[in-house]
């Protein structure tokens, strides 16, 4: 039985299963059932609801038939949905921080931090800074509403790089890339950076659609 240790014990929860889901240990289309929760957690099932519920709320968990909660299990169509809202929202980012030259430092300490991983870090781990990383440069263009909006969809845009394991070997290739397009937002050009952004995207969609189902 795995011990939780915070003040909230339903946010603990709720981390938890996160981690599972996305290091891959909770497979898309497992089921998230009290029953099996209360076993591994040792938690109150009024507890367990109120995790599954912030789970949904986070695109983490999905009704499938019945009332039955699983790990969602990701089409293409839904990958290709994904980087439609996407695209236009970091390119439009990418923009407003180049011409208003806005900082990068945060960026480029998470940037730092997974240059620094080493070779044990679970994947999971390298996609939560992944996402912290594009989260920091979101943030960097100033918007508020989009600050709201866009953490969420990331929580679906972690479960697509939980797959990618195998792309990514030894995540040394997810750090590079993420630094060859820090370097394009910070050369001043817009067009430059943008460039970088759109193909950057493009390549992430292209290898997470390719292991999706239709």
């Amino acid at each position: 039985m795995t011990a939780l240790q915070t003040t909230s014990t339903r946010d603990a929860l709720v981390g938890e299963v996160r981690k599972l889901i996305l290091s891959g240990e909770l497979a898309p289309g497992a089921s998230l059932t009290e029953t099996m929760l209360a076993s591994m957690f040792g938690v109150a099932r009024p507890t367990i609801r109120s995790a599954l519920q912030e789970l949904v709320a986070r695109n983490l968990a999905r009704r499938a038939s019945g009332r039955s909660l699983i790990v969602p299990v990701l089409t293409e169509a839904d990958v290709r949905d994904l980087f439609f809202v996407r695209t236009p929202l970091e390119l439009e980012a990418v923009r407003i921080i180049v011409e208003s030259g806005a900082s990068l430092s945060e960026p480029e300490r998470l940037l730092a931090k997974m240059d620094a991983l080493g070779p044990d870090v679970s994947w999971a781990d390298r996609v939560e800074l992944h996402t912290e990383f594009h989260i920091a440069l979101i943030a960097a263009a100033g918007s508020p509403r989009l600050n709201r909006i866009y953490p969420a969809m990331q929580e679906e845009m972690q479960l697509c790089l939980a797959q990618l394991h195998n792309f990514y070997p030894g995540g040394d290739n997810l750090a590079a890339e993420h630094r060859r397009l820090l370097a394009a937002i910070g050369s001043g050009d817009v067009a430059v950076a943008q460039a970088e952004m759109s193909d950057h995207l493009a390549v992430a969609l292209r290898h997470i659609a390719a292991r999706r189902p239709a």
